[in-house]
């Protein structure tokens, strides 16, 4: 309740935005998921009235009025503090949406559609050229919008703030420095190390019905509430949703497990994080993620921390054979947990091990840095990753698909957001941190498969906050520090090296 007409009419502006989003977000869910093929150039269309549609609804001069006499309201210091943050959020995005001309927002959602269509294309036939336009109108697009948005900044600090608030590439580079020099020697020390695991005991022949069983024990046991969702598939996994309607998809590789396993974890995660935002917020600012990055770390918590964790493996092990039959009867806890842990440098993202992964979103955040500092060209790009991938991770790109396509994010202009894919795994270590003082039995609680303290932890100082805080503060509020990425270094180092024998 509030004295503060103004405020109520303003959430109700709100709620119909958000109703608009997720109809949005169904659409694009449907082109990932369900859609024909001849159907790419219609859904582009409706795709870009929707983002119209929102964009107009996002700048009506309405809420500039409204949050004007809101604030110069004689009640306005008697709002609660979630008050304040709904309005304070709503003029955030008011501000950079209005800079943003309508006609630029529809172009931008049409051309991501098509875009991503010829990704697809050119992944499927590990063609760089074939994507090569679209990629660099894309770019340009995103060049524009930056500007838009901050005529005077560096385009790629406002991309990068954009999808983290408060970040920039000083950010960024402090803390990639700090993660790059304590991984790359431990990465070097692990691959050489003479105790390998047994690849053997995980690439084995495991045929799609059996996979999508585990998928859906692994989702129940992390409490993913499917009567709220749905596990599907698609050419690159994703979540998508809110509240009450959270969807995953999930690929399958029926010669590794691990590849429709961790994925379906790792999206749970990400879908439990938008099922625990805490019910009263539905509908306002502040009933959404705290950010890209906080979203990444839910994900990479289930699908590392417990998912990959040698104490859960002990209690699911029995029924993960269960469930598999024959295939892995004969797998041993210890060689198994360390097969699963193996730290491989791998050619794709999203197979890579917790420890290399970080080398991944490197590689992309240089560059992206470079792309939009105008030192790299569009047509330098394959040749740019391939060659970080050598140096990086001692890896050989054959082909294409394998290098700059392997990704839908471009596509889609998503230049900005692969950096908070590295920043949600050091979230993770500082937080698990405190965690570990609060809850000093979660491992016991684990290998028993109890779950639940470890959720309701989660879910009171992450998930049901909402957006109440950024996410810098909200590290700080949780840990009493500021955010580093040393608590990564560490964890995983005390992890693999147990791993390993060293």
């Amino acid at each position: 309740m509030t004295k503060i007409p103004q405020y109520t009419k303003l959430l109700e502006l709100y709620k119909e935005i958000t109703l608009l989003n997720n109809i949005n977000g169904v659409l694009y869910w449907d082109f990932e998921v369900m859609m024909p093929k001849k159907g790419t150039e219609q859904r582009s269309e409706e795709l870009a009235y929707m983002s119209g549609l929102i964009h107009e609804r996002n700048i009506s001069p309405q809420i500039g009025k409204l949050l004007k006499k809101i604030q110069e309201h004689k009640s306005f210091d008697d709002l609660s503090f979630q008050q304040k943050r709904n309005v304070e959020l709503i003029m955030r995005d008011y501000e950079k949406a209005t800079k943003i001309p309508v006609a630029f927002a529809k172009e931008l959602a049409k051309h991501g559609a098509i875009s991503t269509e010829h990704w697809k294309t050119a992944k499927a036939k590990a063609d760089f050229s074939i994507f090569r336009d679209d990629l660099a109108k894309m770019i340009e697009l995103k060049k524009q919008e930056a500007a838009y948005l901050n005529p005077d900044g560096d385009p790629y600090d406002v991309l990068l703030d954009d999808y983290e608030y408060g970040f920039n590439k000083k950010i960024y580079d402090k803390i990639f420095a700090e993660a790059k020099s304590g991984l790359t020697p431990l990465i070097q020390s692990l691959v050489t190390a003479t105790n390998q695991p047994d690849d053997s005991l995980i690439l084995r022949k495991c045929p799609v019905r059996v996979q999508t069983a585990l998928a859906h024990d692994v989702a129940a046991f992390v409490h993913y509430d499917l009567n709220a969702g749905r596990i599907d598939t698609a050419v690159h996994p994703f979540t998508t949703g809110y509240f009450d309607d959270v969807r995953i998809t999930i690929a399958f590789d029926e010669n590794d497990f691990t590849n429709s396993f961790f994925a379906t974890m790792h999206e749970v995660g990400h879908a439990l994080y938008e099922q625990n935002i805490a019910p009263e917020f539905k509908y306002q600012p502040i009933g959404k993620a705290t950010s890209s990055a906080m979203h990444e770390g839910q994900a990479r918590f289930i699908e590392n921390i417990i998912g990959r964790n040698p104490a859960f493996w002990e209690f699911y092990l029995e029924k993960f054979k269960k469930i598999t039959g024959k295939i892995f009867k004969d797998v041993q806890l210890e060689p198994f947990a360390h097969a699963i842990n193996k730290v491989v440098p791998s050619k794709i993202r999203i197979h890579a091990d917790p420890l290399t992964y970080s080398m991944h979103i490197i590689l992309r955040y240089e560059l992206e840095k470079a792309l939009f500092a105008d030192k790299l060209t569009v047509d330098e790009l394959p040749s740019f990753w391939n060659e970080k991938m050598e140096e990086y991770l001692g890896i050989e790109i054959e082909n294409d698909a394998e290098g700059i396509l392997q990704d839908t994010h471009y596509a889609w202009g998503l230049f900005g957001y692969f950096p908070t894919y590295a920043l949600g795994s050091y979230y993770n270590a500082q937080f698990l941190k405190v965690l570990k003082k609060d809850l000093p039995t979660w491992e016991d609680q684990l290998r028993e498969g109890k779950i639940q303290a470890i959720l309701d932890w989660l879910n009171k100082n992450i998930r049901r906050v909402g957006k109440l805080y950024d996410p810098l503060d909200l590290v700080k509020r949780v840990t009493g520090e500021d955010f580093t990425a040393k608590y990564f270094v560490e964890e995983v180092k005390n992890k693999y090296t147990k791993l390993y024998g060293l």
